[in-house]
């Protein structure tokens, strides 16, 4: 799937903080990145900058994880910044050794296991070296990314889904979806995906379509297809695109979905994971001409829900603290900014 190198128009070349343009407009579309926007951005990279340590990880709760210090890396290179360029060169920089320090011989990208979240954060970090990778050609990564990739394929379940730990069984949606975006990342940079691996995983998210509801609306579930969720409806919608499924009849269930669960409120349960996928769902889908007004309604929607939750005063200012967020510490910040900076469209996995 041949993607634009930059499909957003720069109406000034003017440097604005962490932020390359000050002007940004999906292609298009009247959906534009507002002054406003930009501003909590800018909050949003000089807070994630604080909490940095100088290892490459963050203060607080789960801040030693590689899935947090990924998502925070993204951020800064969401609005053009790369570990030789930008205002944030040097936390770039930082985050993807830091992610490089943490890859084990096995090839899972993470020091310290705890919990279930094991390949949660083998995936963001392996996401966020792909997309370093695909941007930079940083001759550190090829090596570990190539690893961790190889261990994705390992991995995978004999339905074509991942589990929470490096082993061979089937888990659920979410976990896979992470994965699978990882995957298409590496296959845009260059490196060596099977085919198989990405088809058995398209399958996998096809099996969770669920029968249309009472309203005649199609989601996705969790582990099949039942008890459809607008979280794992945004990620199967999105990650379809992502491997290059997008015809009308095969979104417009989804997109359908979401937008009747934003509209009637029911889009809270992991409410930033949801939407990390969700906007980004919207943002592909609009290359069709007849789900352009979904890009155009969802965006400053979802934008002017978060910077309703962004500090703006105190020593926290441009933090980030998203009701029913359920996501840790600086991933708050994180995922706002990721999801804020979809118009910008500098990293691959983003373009149309």
């Amino acid at each position: 799937m041949k993607r634009t190198a930059l499909a957003v128009l720069c109406m000034s070349a003017i440097v604005c903080s962490g932020i390359r343009c000050v002007n940004v407009q999906a292609e298009e579309s009247n959906v534009k990145v507002t002054r406003e926007i930009q501003a909590s951005i800018d909050m949003g990279l000089r807070y994630l900058a604080s909490q940095q340590r100088p290892d490459g990880s963050y203060l607080g709760s789960s801040g030693d994880l590689t899935g947090p210090v990924a998502a925070a890396t993204l951020a800064y290179m969401a609005v053009g910044n790369l570990s030789n360029e930008g205002p944030y060169a040097h936390q770039v920089s930082r985050g993807v050794t830091y992610l490089l320090n943490s890859a084990q011989p096995d090839g899972i990208i993470l020091k310290n296991r705890k919990g279930h979240g094991t390949m949660y954060n083998h995936g963001l970090a392996t996401l966020c070296l792909a997309e370093a990778w695909g941007m930079t050609r940083d001759p550190r990564i090829i090596d570990k990314l190539e690893k961790a990739i190889e261990l994705q394929v390992r991995a995978q379940g004999p339905r074509g889904s991942w589990t929470y730990e490096p082993e061979p069984r089937d888990g659920d949606m979410s976990i896979t979806i992470m994965q699978v975006l990882a995957l298409r990342a590496a296959y845009d940079a260059g490196v060596a995906v099977p085919k198989e691996t990405i088809d058995r995983a398209v399958r996998y998210i096809n099996s969770c379509q669920c029968k249309p509801d009472a309203q005649g609306l199609v989601g996705y579930g969790y582990s099949g297809a039942s008890g459809p969720k607008f979280s794992t409806t945004a990620a199967a919608v999105m990650s379809l695109q992502v491997c290059g499924d997008y015809r009308p009849k095969s979104l417009k269930p989804g997109l359908d979905y979401l937008m009747s669960g934003r509209q009637a409120g029911r889009d809270n349960e992991w409410f930033l994971y949801g939407h990390y996928y969700a906007v980004q769902a919207m943002f592909q889908a609009s290359r069709h001409p007849g789900f352009q007004k979904y890009w155009d309604f969802w965006y400053p929607s979802i934008t002017k829900t978060l910077m309703s939750q962004q500090v703006k005063t105190g020593a926290n200012r441009g933090e980030f603290k998203v009701q029913h967020a359920r996501v840790p510490g600086v991933m708050q910040t994180a995922w706002s900014i990721l999801i804020l900076a979809v118009p910008y469209n500098y990293l691959p996995i983003y373009q149309k």
